[in-house]
């Protein structure tokens, strides 16, 4: 038998009838049997390809290897292929009569360094479906609808579903399959590849093969998913920002960080989506759908497509899906150790407490530590005769600082809360900070909303203070604010919440700013600058009671005042600063803080080592 004039390569899983069916059309074909190949790679089907090459008019050669996806299959089956010039198909092609023809002639009139490209359209039986028409009139898929015959293209058209090219590119320039196992991206990062060599893709609009195949929105959705899964993995490879139109100088950590945002803004709506376009299949079926109808679907689909695609990079990036925690809520079952600080301000303490108490959730298991700073108001005496209480007891004020350090090294649980003993919490408040935190595998500090806070934390209140009226507005501003967050930078401490990586990461509370003063400023910021991310919690409501009288309150803002020189000094390097300028400080932390300034020890010792580097970056710091 002379030697093929062309190698057809087909990768194959788990579809015996689909690609017998090919392989059926193949015998159609109008180039002469006998000048054309067909390599078929089982790709580790469970239940193994079987195919009789005697029943074919052309050489068929049938391999099988273990399962490793398909750029694995093709580098396998490229050791087989004789023909100089090597056409891919995928398994669910309909090839027009003509297309190994026409493949064949193509090849000998291209340029050197030039893939050719066919068509892939679906199918008019596959077009029954609304779904399918949306992909076929559209780029959300394929490009095809607006791709001109003869134009030359770049590597994100190294479509392997009708691809012609010389045999020994592909011998030379195998697949990536370590990388790349999936049916998705492992081409076109071929294709880039062969671009930095100077290849390009030719489009010839008469090489014809179809798709036989009906994607309904649920398996569109996942594959969005998996794009971003990969397209993470070739941007890791190749750290080209351009991959994934990185904005922000190309600093993946800030285009993470408001994808996140994005993901969790847009869940709810996902869901409604995709339970439209569910029934929009079922109602339209066999319909062709009005072009209005057509744009406005396309729209959804390309908005609720991109927002699955960010799920995958933040899935890769990250090892997290946030629509994990979204859809089912936050893990029960950890334990949550709330560390509070009192002070001279029993009636106030107990009230702490018993909110505490009567906003136990079943869920999530607390532990409960108060430091106390040498009370002599019976503070101290009542917290001891508290079962569920462990109680850290000071000789004197040792200061918000280092009393909240006390209680953070005694903590054990995998989740940390620090609070001021004049919040009052509400059934829900620990679920949904917990819902936030956990939504985000990067999540820092998470503070909820309140009468009385800083930094854009404070909400108008003017409700009644008893337990069952808290209960009640809490409940009702949490509906109003379902799952809304934002994040910033800097947050208060008088409800605060973070993992236990965090601690281990920056360690507790500066006792420069002793007494008390800026210390959690300083603390939320370490942990933006270590990477972590903070955010307010829009949907909790803590109430924060107010000052007990005038005195008090100047004494706070004297403190306050002598502290944000000793804060302006650490983070801007003068402490001349205008109280509250905190742009002020964006300067020397866009430059970067020197790792051994984040981490403040919780009762002495020396920082642990971490995966930290060395120096650390945070963007425009938000107050």
């Amino acid at each position: 038998m002379a030697q093929s004039e062309l190698s057809v390569l087909i990768p194959t899983y788990g579809r015996t009838a689909t690609i017998a069916r090919l392989l059926t059309r193949l015998c159609d074909q109008t180039l002469d049997p006998a000048r054309f190949e067909v390599i078929v790679v089982d790709d580790g089907s469970l239940e193994p390809i079987a195919l009789n090459a005697a029943d074919y008019p052309f050489a068929l050669t049938l391999l099988r290897q273990d399962n490793g996806g398909p750029g694995a299959a093709r580098n396998a089956g490229v050791a087989h292929c004789n023909a100089s010039w090597t056409v891919i198909l995928n398994d669910d092609a309909v090839p027009a009569n003509d297309l190994l023809e026409r493949h064949l002639a193509r090849s000998r009139t291209v340029g050197p360094q030039v893939a050719v490209l066919g068509t892939f359209r679906f199918t008019a039986e596959a077009s029954k479906s609304p779904f399918v028409q949306v992909l076929a009139n559209s780029d959300l898929l394929f490009d095809f609808p607006r791709l001109k015959s003869g134009a030359h293209l770049g590597w994100s058209f190294f479509w392997t579903c009708n691809l012609g090219l010389p045999t020994q590119v592909l011998r030379d320039n195998p697949f990536d399959s370590a990388n790349f196992r999936e049916a998705i991206v492992e081409d076109v990062e071929l294709g880039y590849r062969l671009e930095k060599q100077g290849w390009r893709v030719l489009h010839d609009g008469t090489l014809v093969c179809e798709h036989d195949h009906v994607l309904e929105a649920a398996g569109y959705f996942r594959r969005m998913v998996r794009l971003g899964v990969n397209m993470a993995r070739m941007h890791a490879k190749h750290r080209d920002p351009m991959l994934l139109h990185l904005r922000e100088n190309g600093q993946l950590a800030g285009f993470l960080a408001s994808t996140q945002q994005n993901i969790e803004a847009h869940h709810a709506t996902f869901h409604k989506v995709q339970a439209k376009l569910a029934a929009l299949d079922t109602d339209h079926f066999g319909r062709t759908l009005p072009q209005e109808l057509l744009r406005q679907v396309c729209q959804l689909v390309r908005r609720m497509g991109t927002l699955c695609y960010w799920r995958g990079l933040l899935l890769e990036c990250e090892g997290h899906d946030p629509f994990g925690v979204l859809d089912r809520g936050p893990v029960t079952g950890e334990l949550v150790s709330i560390v509070a600080v009192s002070y001279n301000a029993l009636a106030r303490t107990r009230r702490c407490v018993e909110a505490l108490r009567a906003a136990a959730d079943p869920r999530h298991p607390t532990e409960l530590v108060f430091v106390d700073n040498g009370s002599s108001d019976g503070s101290a005496e009542w917290l001891a005769e508290q079962p569920d209480v462990h109680l850290v007891r000071n000789a004197d004020n040792r200061g918000a600082p280092l009393a909240r350090n006390q209680g953070l090294a005694l903590a054990r649980g995998r989740w940390l809360v620090v609070m001021d003993n004049d919040a009052m919490v509400s059934p829900g408040w620990l679920h949904r900070l917990l819902t936030h935190a956990q939504a985000d595998a990067k999540s820092g500090c998470v503070g909820p909303v309140s009468n009385r806070a800083a930094h854009g934390q404070q909400v108008p209140f003017e409700g009644a203070t008893d337990t069952s009226s808290l209960a009640l507005h809490a409940e009702k501003w949490a509906e109003a604010n379902h799952r809304r967050a934002r994040q910033q930078n800097i947050l208060t401490s008088f409800c605060l919440l973070f993992r236990r990586e965090l601690l281990d990461a920056i360690g507790g509370f500066d006792a420069a700013f002793s007494p008390w003063g800026f210390e959690d400023d300083d603390f939320t910021l370490r942990a933006a600058l270590a990477g972590f991310r903070n955010r307010v919690a829009l949907d909790v409501f803590v109430l924060h009671e107010h000052y007990e009288n005038a005195e008090k309150s100047a004494r706070h803002d004297e403190l306050l005042a002598r502290n944000w020189s000793r804060f302006a000094h650490k983070w801007a390097g003068r402490a001349d600063v205008p109280y509250g300028d905190y742009k002020a400080i964006e300067p020397a932390l866009r430059a970067g803080v020197e790792r051994a300034r984040l981490y403040m020890p919780l009762g002495g010792g020396e920082q642990p080592e971490s995966a930290l580097p060395a120096t650390l970056a945070v963007g425009a710091a938000k107050a």
